[in-house]
């Protein structure tokens, strides 16, 4: 392990002591995963409406996250509620990764830092890294870029919906109440056009344990005059994402 005054610098390549299947539950998941920044009743409405079961459940000191198995047209998919913020979030992809998960897609709502409308679809390519926890899975880096592969699956499979898309390049923030206007002209300036908690995160967990992340953004507040404006939240485009988030995890 390095040493830096800074202790996020310090990665180590070291095992963790605590495993993430450390609970040993009676779990076998499908390859693929939908990881929903939505409502656990809007995902569980969805997931019963599809014949879904639930498989297993994942606990946490506040609540549970159930495990839903949704028939595919070619295989199972799993959907799982995803926690908002990027501790909470790999908390729970590392043991979907460690229970059987080969391929992550993560779908929830952005800010936007530029002039772009609510409800607009975004695949990411490439993440700021303002958070903690990547740095407790990768070396030091200021932007991590999402896996290559599955990123062209997601472009190919907007083209075949006549959605349009432009991959975007998102700043993944621990502090959404610290979000001020010098830090957003020069993540502007870096190329960033949304903001968001998870997503470096996500990308760096599945990048250690050798699997494969991706990730739908749909915009809801806006901060790209400088001022935030809630809109809607992206009320209108929660629903879609959940049918969309499927649909695309079966072509990543």
């Amino acid at each position: 392990m390095n040493t830096s005054p800074i202790p996020l610098a310090e990665f180590s390549r070291e095992e963790g002591l605590i495993s993430p299947d450390f609970e040993h539950l009676p779990l076998t998941l499908p390859r693929r995963c939908l990881m929903a920044f939505l409502g656990e009743k809007r995902i569980a409405a969805f997931a019963e409406k599809r014949g879904g079961k639930v498989l297993g459940t994942f606990l946490s000191l506040t609540k549970p996250f159930p495990l839903y198995e949704v028939p595919g047209e070619k295989e199972p998919l799993l959907l799982v509620q995803a926690p908002a913020g990027a501790p909470a979030a790999v908390l729970i992809e590392d043991r979907l990764f460690a229970y059987g998960a080969e391929k992550v897609l993560a779908i929830g709502c952005c800010g936007s830092l530029a002039d772009i409308p609510e409800n607009c679809f975004f695949p990411i390519e490439k993440a700021l890294r303002d958070e903690g926890t990547s740095y407790h899975y990768l070396p030091p880096s200021r932007f991590i870029e999402l896996d290559k592969e599955p990123l062209l699956h997601l472009k190919d499979y907007f083209r075949k919906k006549n959605l349009p898309f432009s991959p975007a390049v998102t700043w993944t923030s621990d502090g959404f109440f610290r979000e001020t206007e010098e830090k957003i002209r020069r993540r502007r300036q870096e190329g960033c056009s949304l903001v968001d908690m998870e997503a470096s995160a996500l990308a760096a967990c599945a990048r250690y344990r050798g699997k494969e992340f991706a990730e739908i953004m749909f915009t809801a507040d806006t901060l790209s005059s400088l001022t935030h404006d809630q809109r809607r939240w992206g009320k209108e485009s929660r629903n879609a994402a959940l049918l969309l988030g499927m649909e695309a995890l079966e072509e990543i």
